[in-house]
C-alpha cells in the first residue's frame, strides 16, 4: 500500500498503539493531528460456526479521515479450516479480502452495536472484529472442497468424490 502523495505517513508498531485485544487508538487521527496511519498486525480469530482459523490472520490497513468518516483500506489474509458442506471432508482454504470501508465514529459499537461502524468503540478500531467480519462476509454460504464436489450418496452416505457406491441411482 503506497501512501498518497503529499500525505505524511505514520507507521506505528503494534506495541505503541494497541492493547492486547488488538484495538487501534485512532483518537489522534480523528482529531486531525495525523493524516495517514498504517497498520500491520497479525490477529488471532475465534472459531465461528464450524470454521476455524488455525493461524493468525494478517491485517494490513491504511487509515485516514475524510468528511468526518474513518476511511479504512487494505487487505486481510486468512487461512480457514472447516468441513465441506457436500462431502464432509476437511477443507483448508486461503482467503484474501480487500477492505474498503467508510466508518462513522459517531455511530460506533456503543451507539449502534449492529450497525456498519460496530468495529469502532469510542476512539478505538477493533482489528480482530474488523478482520473477522471482513473474512466471514467474503465467504460463500456453504464451504466446499471444490467446484466439482459430488457430495455424499443419499442412500449409503459414501463420499462420491472417491468413487461410485453400489447403490442404485435415484
Amino acid at each position: 500500500m503506497a501512501a498518497l502523495p503529499g500525505w505524511r505517513g505514520l507507521m506505528l508498531r503494534r506495541q505503541a498503539f494497541m492493547d492486547r485485544s488488538h484495538r487501534v487508538d485512532i483518537s489522534g487521527l480523528l482529531a486531525g493531528s495525523r493524516q495517514l496511519m498504517m497498520v500491520a498486525d497479525e490477529v488471532r480469530l475465534e472459531p465461528f460456526e464450524g470454521l476455524a482459523f488455525p493461524e493468525p490472520v494478517k491485517v494490513e490497513l491504511e487509515l485516514h479521515q475524510a468528511d468526518r468518516m474513518l476511511v479504512v483500506e487494505g487487505a486481510v489474509d486468512a487461512r480457514i479450516r472447516g468441513r465441506c458442506d457436500g462431502c464432509l471432508e476437511e477443507v483448508d482454504l486461503a482467503v484474501h479480502v480487500e477492505v474498503s470501508e467508510r466508518l462513522d465514529p459517531a455511530r460506533g459499537r456503543d451507539v449502534d452495536p449492529f450497525g456498519e461502524s460496530n468495529v469502532l468503540a469510542g476512539a478505538r478500531l477493533d482489528l480482530a472484529d474488523l478482520a473477522q467480519q471482513s473474512v466471514l462476509s467474503s465467504l460463500p454460504m456453504g464451504l466446499r472442497c471444490g467446484s466439482e464436489c459430488r457430495g455424499l450418496c443419499a442412500a449409503c452416505g459414501a463420499n462420491r468424490n472417491t468413487g461410485e457406491c453400489s447403490c442404485q441411482p435415484a
